[in-house]
Order: structure tokens, then C-alpha cells, then sequence
């Protein structure tokens, strides 16, 4: 199906950055990669499954084999394993990792504002952490590690809060009015969900309360990216992807029809994607974006980051960024800047 509303957005893209179906490699000459997405294929993962179906990762010389995120993938395993050579993942899990060894780099970043947040029923009056005192929250099982390090940046402790334990998916606890507010919750998903279901929320961002991050990010291994043929396999990547996120920030509901009329994914739901990419676009933008380019890394977010796993327990020590951080690939790329 074409994807007619932004097909000038991507001709417009591709000519400025001289990119042209001639200049096309060969399929014997195709560098091999595989990538772990994030999450199931939608359009959080937009930028890797448009280059993918669109052709932009053959035009940048690639062979890209994808492999969809969720329950059971765990993207740091698979690249410490060599079993994928890129992968996106949470910048906390990054962390720990490295904490306990894993020689990997983190390469790009999706989102320059976690979407990580806490969703409370508006009707508790909750609109700030503080504000939890003698409320019901409900703390998925994922999010044990650092309900108390957000909780205590805030000024309540555990004891003060009546906390339950949910699923990793389980919204019904919420709607149903048992518990008051759910930790943790992706800005533009289960809040949407909640209130398709007839209740109204207030969405607290982490980032907004002590606890900022570069959710979605890419990492590398030590090794691998040591090889100079790497990195240019790895900017030729980052270019392909940039350029299909480009296409997105022409029309971010263009972009959400494009993934459901596609059928990445089984189910999708049209209203829900587009309320997700509308939203999304923001998290993904900042000063260093619009002055660098799109998936860049943010020095000071990441020593938040650092100091947010060690005060909760995930990391030994405050991990200096530095040493596992880089911006030499996307110094490579073709960052469109938004």
C-alpha cells in the first residue's frame, strides 16, 4: 500500500541527502546486520521497520535482519552473546549491565525525555509524587528496583504509600479503582488504553521528577564496534533509520497509518498508534537534537541515569558515562536535526 500523505516528505529527504535508488548495493555486496527492536514492531519502532520495507537499509548498503522486542528478549543478552550485533534497550538496563561487566557501548538514543512515567486515575486529585502519601499505588513487577529510589527523590518513603504488586501488563487494577496511581507506565500506551476505558488519568513523567533517561537505547559491543568496517556499517545504520524518522516527524499520523495498514503487528489499533507517534515526536526531540541531529546522546542525562541506578541499588557505583557512551557513530551519520 503506497504511503501516499508523506510520499513528498521522503523524496524530499532522500534527494537532500543524495541517496538514490541507483546508488543501490548489489544484494552479494549487502552488509549483514541483525537488530533487536525495543518492542513489538509498531510505531515506537518506526524508523527501523519503514527503512526495512521502504528499502532505505538496502540503499545504505545493508542486509538488516530484525528481530522484535518484548516479553522474553532481552536485547543486552543477545548482543553481549553476538547473537545480534545492535540492539535498543532502556538506558537503566544498560547500566546495570555494564555495572556487572557487559563490555558494551551505547552507540544512539530514541527518546531525549524518557516516556517512562507513573498514570494516576484523575479522579485521586493526584498530579504530583508527593501527593501519594496514604494512596494505593500499584507497582509492576518490572519496576521494583526504582519505585523506591522515584518515591524517595520525592519525598515519601514506602511505608507512607499502600503499594500492591501488579503484572507487567495488568492495567485492570487501575480502571477498576483498586489502586490509585501504577508505576511504571510508557507515556502514550497504557494511559491511552485506561482511558479508552472510560477513565481519565494524569501522566506523571519520570523525567520530570528526578528520574530522566534515554529510553530506547541502542548499544553496540565493545568489540565489535573496534572494527573500523563496523562503523561504517553502523553509521550507514543510523543514516537509514534518521532518515525514515525524518519521514515520520513530517506526519506522525501518516506514519501510524503506514504501520497498522502494513500489519507489523497483529491487532494494532489505528487511534491508539496515532495518539502514540503524535506524542512520541516530542520525547524524541531536544536542544541537542535540533542542534546535532536526531538519536543523539545527552551527556547530562545519562549521568542521571548513572546516579538514579546506583541510589537504587542496580549499579555498585556511580558509572561515569564516558566510558560507555559515544558519539562517534553518530558523528558518522546523516542526522536530519528536529
Amino acid at each position: 500500500m503506497p504511503f501516499s500523505p508523506i510520499a513528498a516528505a521522503r523524496r524530499a529527504s532522500l534527494a537532500a541527502l543524495a541517496i538514490s535508488a541507483a546508488s543501490m548495493a548489489p544484494a552479494q555486496d549487502l552488509t549483514p546486520i541483525t537488530v533487536v527492536l525495543s518492542y513489538i514492531p509498531n510505531v515506537e519502532n518506526f524508523g527501523a521497520l519503514y527503512a526495512k520495507e521502504e528499502g532505505l537499509f538496502e540503499e545504505a548498503g545493508l542486509d538488516v535482519t530484525l528481530i522484535p522486542g518484548g516479553n522474553g528478549v532481552d536485547g543486552v543478552q543477545m548482543v553481549s552473546a553476538n547473537v545480534a550485533q545492535l540492539a535498543m534497550t532502556g538506558a537503566d538496563s544498560v547500566v546495570a549491565a555494564v555495572d556487572k561487566g557487559a563490555p558494551l557501548k551505547v552507540i544512539a538514543g530514541q527518546f531525549q525525555t524518557s516516556p517512562v512515567a507513573m498514570t494516576c486515575r484523575k479522579d485521586s486529585g493526584i498530579t504530583a509524587p508527593d501527593q501519594l502519601v496514604g494512596k494505593r499505588l500499584g507497582v509492576k513487577q518490572s519496576a521494583q528496583v526504582y519505585a523506591e529510589t522515584f518515591l524517595g527523590k520525592n519525598g515519601v518513603t514506602l511505608d507512607q504509600v499502600d503499594t500492591t504488586s501488579i503484572g507487567n501488563s495488568d492495567i485492570s487494577l487501575l480502571i477498576a479503582g483498586r489502586i490509585d496511581c501504577m508505576i511504571t507506565t510508557f507515556a502514550f500506551n497504557e494511559p491511552r488504553l485506561i482511558e479508552q476505558a472510560g477513565v481519565e488519568v494524569n501522566v506523571l513523567p519520570l523525567g520530570d521528577f528526578g528520574m530522566n533517561s534515554q529510553s530506547g537505547s541502542w548499544i553496540v559491543t565493545d568489540e565489535y564496534l573496534s572494527d573500523p568496517a563496523n562503523k561504517e556499517t553502523l553509521a550507514a545504520y543510523m543514516s537509514a533509520e534518521a532518515k525514515a524518522w525524518d519521514i515520520y516527524f513530517a506526519d506522525p499520523e501518516a506514519a501510524a497509518k503506514y504501520i497498522v495498514d502494513h500489519k507489523f503487528n497483529d491487532g494494532l489499533n489505528l487511534e491508539q498508534q496515532t495518539y502514540q507517534a503524535v506524542h512520541q515526536a516530542d520525547y524524541m526531540k531536544s536542544d541537542m537534537t535540533a542542534e546535532h541531529g536526531i538519536l543523539w546522546l545527552e551527556p547530562d542525562v545519562w549521568a542521571e541515569t548513572a546516579q538514579n541506578a546506583f541510589e537504587a541499588g542496580a549499579a555498585a557505583s556511580v558509572i561515569d558515562p564516558a566510558s560507555f557512551t559515544t558519539t562517534e557513530i553518530l558523528e558518522m551519520a546523516v542526522l536530519p536535526k528536529h
